[in-house]
C-alpha cells in the first residue's frame, strides 16, 4: 500500500470569503461557487513499512458516494469521525478528510485480481464491515488489517445495520450497534440468503425466514426501536389477497413481543426494481428511513409503515413542488437535515420531520458528479468534497468547499416560527422498569404572534406510553411567552391506554425513542433541532439486591473475621450434599472441602437452628436503598447442601395448581444448572388456576417471599452459602440475584452412638444401680467385729 499521511493542521480558507458572503446576500446565482474553498493536504508522511503486495479497492457504481459514521454527528462522539469515500478509489478517514490519504487496498492473498466493494457498514469507531467480490471482511483502520468474516456461505452484495449513539453505557445499545445483516438482492424472498451477525461482522449465521411472501428482496432492516426486523420486497404483480403491485415492508419479530407479522402500505419504487437502492437508516433510532434511487426519493417517519415522497417548497427561483425530472445524483443527511444534489447539479436543502420538505438552494455547473460528494460536518453547513491527486506524492489531497446554508435559506425567504426548543434529555438514555414512570421536560418559545406547538412522538408505541401537557412559564427578555412541555412516560403494558394484545411481552425489555419536534417550524429553523432521547423499558444497569444483615456470626464472636480472611475453609459431610443439586440421599462420595470466599460473602448472617428463617432482601439503585423486596424468590445452596426444608406445603400455601420445585426443573435441563433452572423467565405461580392440576398438596412449597413460607433447619451447626433469585415475573426486568452466607448455630454436638445402643446402656446402668442397692446392706452385715460371737 502507499504510505499513510501524517495529519497536519487544516489549511486556512481562501480570502474570498467576504466577497462570497456579499454575493450570497445580493442574490447571486453563483452562490454555491463558494469562496470558503480549500485544498486539504499533508506536508509530512510516514514511511511505507508494508512489503506485502496489495490489490486496490474500487466501488461498483459509476457515481461516488460518501458515508459518515452515524455517531460522528453527535456531540459525545466528536473525536470519532470515521468517513468512507466510495468512488473509483476508496478512501477511509478518521478525521473527515483533513489530511492526504492513500487509496484503500487489500492484500493479494485475499483478493488477487480485482477488489470491487459493493457495500460498507460501520461496526465500530475504527473499523468497518465490507463486501468485496461477494465476500465479507472486517477492516481495521488502525492497524491496517483485514479479517475475513466467518459463516457467510454464499455470495452477498449488501450490508445493513443501525447504530445506537446515545450517551451512556447500555448493553442493549451495544447489541444494536453490533447487529449486522449480510444478504444479496435481486432474488425472490424464498430463495434469498440472509445472514445475521451479532458481533460486529466477525461471524454470521444463516437466518431462517419463512414469510411465504412472493416478490424480489430489496433490503433487510433492523428496526430496533420498533422491536422488529423488516424485509423490503418488490412485487411486480398483484396477489390473491388483493395486495397491489409495488414495494412494501414485511415485518417480523420474536415470540415475546406478541405482535403478529404484518406489512406496510404499498408504495411505488420501480416496476422492475432499481439498479441500485440506497437507504439511510441511521437517524438516532427515531424511526426515520430514507430510500432513494436515481429516480425517486422517499422518506418514512414510522419505520417504513408509510413511505412518502419528499416535496419541494416553491420559491421565486424554483416554483415547482417536485424535483426536476433529470433524477438524483446524491442524497446526504445529518441527524435532522437533508441535502439533495440532482443530475443537473441543482442543490436542495431541508429538515427531516414528520413532513419532510426541502427548498431549492442553487445550481452549480462546476460540480463534477463523477468525483464530488456531499457531507454535513456541522449543523447548517454543507461541504462538497472531491479527491485530487497530489503533486508531491502518490497520495490524494481533498478539495473542500463549505457552504453556509443559513444564508441560502434566508435568501429564499424561509422564516422560522420558533425562538427556542430546549430539553436536558437530548441524546441521553433513560430506563423505565416495571410499574415505574419517567418525567421529561422541554422548554419552547414561539415567535410573537405564532402558534407553533411541539409534537411528541415515540418510535415504539407497543412499548412506551406517554401523556403530555403544556404549561405557561412566563416571558423571555424579548417579551415572548415561554412554555414548559411536561411529558410523563410509562410502560405501555401497565398504562391502561391500550389492550394487552397491543403490548409487547414482559420477559425481555425493549427500546423506544421519544422525540419532541415542531413540525411546522419552517425550513428556516436550522438552529432548532428536534430533541430525542432513548428510553429502555428494561432493567436499569445499577439496580441490584442486597441481603439485610442485622447480626452476623462475627458480631457474636462465634467466628473471627480475621480467621475468615486467612484462606478459611470448612468441610461438608458427604451425607448432606449432592453435586447435581437433586437432594439424592446415600450418595457414595467423599466429604467436600470448601474454601470460604470472604471478599464476596463477608461475615455470615447468624441464624438459630430452631427458628424458621427467611432472608430479608433489599432493592438498591445508584447506591441508594429503594425498598424491601416483597416479590417471590427462590433459593438454593450453591455447594449442593440439602439438609434443610421448607415450612409450608402446597396446601398450606393455598395453591390452586401444582407448584414448581427444584428437582423437577433441574431434571428438565440437559445439564442441570440451578443458576438457570428457575428464573423469572420460566416461573409459574401456583396461584394461577390455569396451571397444572394440584395432585400432591402435601409436597413442600419451595417459593419464598410474599407469604409465610420459611426455611427450617435440622439440629446442625455450620455454614451455608445460599443464592437467592427473584422469580416474580411482574417485579422487575432485572435478573435480580444475590449470593450470601449464613451460620446456623445452637444445636448440641452430634452423638455417634445409635439409639438402641444408648437405650441398652441406660438399662444396664439402671439394673446395676438396683443390684447395688439390694446387695450392699447384706454385705455390710457380714462385717462382724472379731470380739463378738455370733450364735
Amino acid at each position: 500500500m502507499a504510505p499513510a499521511a501524517a495529519p497536519v493542521p487544516r489549511p486556512r480558507p481562501a480570502c474570498r470569503a467576504e466577497l462570497w458572503l456579499w454575493l450570497c446576500l445580493l442574490g447571486s446565482s453563483s452562490c454555491l461557487r463558494c469562496g470558503n474553498e480549500q485544498l486539504v493536504y499533508s506536508v509530512t508522511f510516514s514511511k511505507d513499512t508494508k512489503a506485502a503486495r496489495c490489490t486496490q479497492v474500487s466501488y461498483t457504481r459509476t457515481k461516488p458516494i460518501l458515508l459518515q459514521h452515524p455517531c460522528s454527528k453527535y456531540s459525545s462522539w466528536d473525536k470519532q469521525k470515521m468517513s468512507v469515500y466510495l468512488g473509483k478509489f476508496v478512501f477511509i478517514s478518521m478525521t473527515t478528510f483533513e489530511s492526504s490519504l492513500s487509496p484503500l487496498s487489500i492484500p493479494e492473498e485475499l483478493e488477487a485480481k480485482e477488489a470491487v466493494v459493493s457495500a460498507i457498514a460501520f461496526v465500530h469507531t475504527d473499523r468497518v464491515s465490507m463486501v468485496i467480490n461477494g465476500r465479507v471482511y472486517v477492516y481495521f483502520k488502525s492497524p491496517d488489517r483485514w479479517v475475513p468474516s466467518a459463516g457467510v456461505s454464499s455470495s452477498v452484495s449488501e450490508l445493513s445495520n443501525v447504530h445506537c449513539c446515545y450517551t451512556g453505557e447500555d448493553s442493549q445499545c451495544k447489541v444494536v450497534s453490533w447487529t449486522l445483516f449480510a444478504y444479496d438482492t435481486g432474488h425472490s424472498v424464498s430463495k434469498s440468503h440472509i445472514f445475521l451477525s451479532k458481533d460486529g461482522g466477525y461471524t454470521f449465521t444463516r437466518m431462517q425466514i419463512s414469510t411465504g411472501e412472493r416478490g424480489m428482496l430489496l433490503g433487510v432492516y433492523n428496526f430496533n426501536s420498533f422491536g422488529l426486523t423488516g424485509l423490503l420486497i418488490n412485487r411486480t404483480g398483484g396477489d390473491e389477497t388483493g395486495k397491489a403491485a409495488g414495494a412494501y415492508f414485511k415485518y417480523f419479530g420474536t415470540e415475546n413481543n406478541h405482535v403478529p407479522n404484518y406489512s406496510s402500505a404499498v408504495f411505488r419504487l420501480l416496476s422492475k426494481g432499481p439498479a441500485k437502492l440506497w437507504s439511510i437508516h441511521n437517524l438516532g433510532l427515531r424511526g426515520f428511513l430514507i430510500l432513494w434511487t436515481t429516480d425517486i426519493l422517499l422518506v418514512s417517519s414510522n419505520n417504513g409503515l408509510l413511505m412518502d415522497e419528499v416535496t419541494v417548497m416553491p420559491t421565486k427561483k424554483f416554483q415547482n413542488t417536485t424535483f426536476p425530472n433529470c433524477g438524483f445524483s446524491l442524497v446526504t443527511v445529518s441527524r435532522s437535515e437533508i441535502a439533495v444534489l440532482t443530475q443537473d447539479k441543482q442543490v436542495f436543502y431541508g429538515s427531516i420531520s414528520q413532513v419532510t420538505t426541502v427548498v431549492y438552494i442553487a445550481t452549480d455547473e462546476s460540480i463534477d458528479l463523477n468525483t464530488t460528494v456531499m457531507l454535513f460536518e456541522e449543523r447548517g453547513w454543507l461541504t462538497l468534497l472531491s479527491p485530487v491527486m497530489s503533486n508531491f506524492s502518490q497520495l490524494y489531497d481533498f478539495k473542500k468547499c463549505k457552504f453556509n446554508l443559513q444564508l441560502a435559506v434566508r435568501r429564499s425567504q424561509q422564516s422560522c416560527d420558533v425562538e427556542i426548543l430546549e430539553g436536558n434529555f437530548q441524546n441521553k438514555i433513560y430506563y423505565i422498569d416495571m410499574h415505574k414512570n419517567l418525567t421529561l421536560n422541554a422548554t419552547f418559545v414561539p415567535k410573537r404572534g405564532k402558534t407553533s406547538i411541539p409534537l411528541v412522538t415515540v418510535s415504539n408505541p407497543h412499548v412506551l406510553a406517554f401523556s403530555a401537557k403544556i404549561l405557561e412559564r412566563g416571558f423571555t427578555y424579548d417579551g415572548n411567552t415561554e412554555y414548559l412541555l411536561h411529558i410523563g412516560l410509562q410502560q405501555q403494558y401497565f398504562s391502561g391506554f391500550a389492550e394487552h394484545d397491543f403490548c409487547y411481552g414482559l420477559l425481555d425489555g425493549e427500546l423506544s425513542t421519544i422525540t419532541v419536534d415542531i413540525p411546522d417550524k419552517g425550513i428556516g429553523c436550522i438552529d432548532v433541532a428536534p430533541l430525542t432521547a432513548l428510553v429502555a423499558v428494561s432493567c436499569p444497569p445499577t439496580k441490584h439486591i442486597q441481603i439485610f444483615k442485622n447480626i452476623t456470626a462475627c458480631d457474636k464472636g462465634l467466628i473471627q473475621e480475621a480467621v475468615l480472611k486467612k484462606n478459611f475453609s470448612y468441610t461438608i459431610s458427604y451425607e448432606i450434599y449432592d453435586p447435581q443439586f437433586l437432594a439424592r440421599p446415600n450418595i457414595q462420595q467423599d466429604n467436600l472441602q470448601i474454601k470460604y470466599d470472604f471478599k464476596n460473602l463477608g461475615c455470615p448472617l447468624l441464624v438459630y437452628y430452631k427458628n424458621p428463617w427467611v432472608p430479608i432482601l433489599e432493592l438498591w439503585e445508584n447506591s441508594a436503598f429503594q425498598e424491601h423486596v416483597s416479590a417471590e424468590f427462590v433459593m438454593f445452596e450453591i455447594n449442593g447442601m440439602h439438609n434443610y426444608d421448607y415450612l409450608l406445603t402446597a396446601n398450606d400455601a393455598n395453591c390452586f395448581s401444582q407448584p414448581q420445585n427444584w428437582t423437577a426443573l433441574l431434571k428438565e435441563q440437559e445439564s442441570p444448572d440451578p443458576h438457570t433452572a428457575w428464573t423469572r423467565r420460566n416461573y409459574m405461580s401456583c396461584k394461577n388456576r390455569n396451571g397444572p392440576e394440584l395432585k400432591w398438596p402435601s409436597v413442600k412449597y419451595q417459593v419464598l417471599g410474599g407469604g409465610k413460607n420459611k426455611i427450617i433447619f435440622p439440629p446442625y451447626n455450620g455454614l451455608y452459602v445460599f443464592k437467592a433469585i427473584i422469580v416474580d415475573t411482574f417485579y422487575s426486568y432485572c435478573d435480580l440475584t444475590i449470593t450470601f452466607s449464613i451460620y446456623v448455630y445452637g444445636a448440641f454436638p452430634r452423638t455417634y452412638l445409635s439409639f438402641q445402643a444408648t437405650l441398652i446402656g441406660l438399662l444396664i446402668l439402671i439394673l446395676l444401680l438396683i443390684l447395688t442397692g439390694y446387695f450392699l446392706p447384706h454385705l455390710s452385715l457380714k462385717k462382724i467385729h472379731p470380739k463378738v460371737k455370733v450364735f
